[in-house]
């Protein structure tokens, strides 16, 4: 038997390295681009059964068939973002420019606040100088090269969840039943009603989060005003679309309308705070247990964990959709495991029916 030679048994070893490496570069690349697909398809499908429920609703209560009413609901629902472009958006986007013109200043005194003390002095030493600092203020309008590119993408993502959300919406039934068929017979019938569950639940998810949005945008936008606070159209906008995340929203849609008012007028900060503390006690403890009732309630020690652990993983895009996300892992690990391995039948999320079909399912 021949031995290969030195030069070759190494070169032999090399390629397989290579080989090895790229491998695993492209298995990271592929995991990450399919998580991103992931979860457009994911707020895609969101969106088709938001539809799908109004769709089904409104047809099962009035003579139009559900065609009509979805194509209608669409339709409506372009209408309603383009007058509220043409008629908002213009203020809105000069009050976004005056805010953002606002932020160098409030960095500027915030600055000048923090060096009246020592330990604050000594902070800003350790992190960076007076020039950076402000840099840092005045430098979010520079890169116009991301900017553009961040927006294109947001755009490119929207027109694809739309895209889903659409077609999915117009024959649900279709994708089930294809979906379904790859299953064993024996199976489909329990998938089938685990696809049901998870409809039911995340319909009324949504609703319940539309309801919250459209009580703590109100209540925000009258609570600034009355607080004499600028902005106030656009802070409770900012505010309302904040609320679509629960816990981790409310605290994150304070935050610019913290900045307006120290801009403001310090004092005015303490208002801000005020309000929004007012919004988030009437919310957890009026708005959301009415809402509940008829929505789905999660552990908020539950939600905070996934929040943090989905936005450490993903980003953005992450702490956006880890609510649903839960909702349906809570659904299938109870209808699944609970019910279908462990026997019990406990009541699923969002139903009011207890079941399960035990071990021998």
């Amino acid at each position: 038997m021949t031995r290969m030679p030195a030069h070759g048994e190494f070169a032999r070893r090399v390629l397989i390295v290579i080989s090895l490496v790229a491998i695993v570069g492209l298995t990271f690349f592929v995991l990450g681009s399919g998580v991103h697909i992931f979860l457009m398809v994911f707020a895609g499908l969101l969106l088709a059964v938001f539809l799908d429920g109004v769709a089904s609703f409104v047809s099962e209560r009035t003579p139009f068939p559900r065609s009509f009413v979805l194509t209608a609901t669409v339709v409506g629902m372009f209408f309603l973002g383009w007058a509220s472009i043409w008629g908002l958006g213009p203020r809105v986007a000069a009050q976004l420019s005056e805010f953002m013109d606002l932020i160098p200043s409030v960095v500027s005194e915030a600055e000048e606040a923090l060096r009246e003390y020592r330990w604050s002095r000594e902070l800003l030493s350790l992190t960076m100088e007076s020039n950076e600092l402000l840099a840092l203020g005045g430098g979010m309008l520079r890169p116009i090269t991301s900017l553009f590119c961040g927006v294109m993408a947001g755009i490119v993502n929207l027109v694809i969840i739309l895209v889903v959300g659409i077609y999915v919406a117009a024959s649900p039934r279709t994708y089930v039943r294809g979906a379904l068929r790859l299953l064993p017979v024996s199976r489909r019938a329990r998938a089938g009603e685990v696809v049901a569950a998870l409809t039911h639940v995340i319909r009324r998810w949504i609703a319940g989060r539309l309801a919250s949005m459209l009580v703590v945008g109100a209540l925000t936008i009258v609570g600034l005003l009355i607080a004499g606070i600028p902005l106030a159209l656009t802070l409770g906008l900012f505010a309302a679309l904040a609320a679509f995340v629960p816990y981790v929203g409310p605290a994150i849609g304070a935050i610019p309308a913290i900045l307006v008012a120290l801009a403001d007028e310090p004092v005015k900060a303490l208002y801000v705070v005020l309000v929004f503390t007012l919004v988030q006690i009437l919310e957890n403890y009026i708005i959301t247990p009415l809402i509940d009732q008829k929505a789905v309630s999660l552990p908020p020690a539950l939600l905070i964990s996934a929040q943090i652990l989905m936005g450490v993983l993903l980003g953005a895009a992450g702490v956006l959709l880890a609510t649903p996300l839960v909702v349906v892992a809570v659904v299938l690990v109870q209808m699944l495991y609970i019910q279908d391995v462990l026997g019990d039948p406990i009541r699923v999320l969002g139903s009011n029916e207890v079941g399960g079909r035990g071990r021998d399912t």
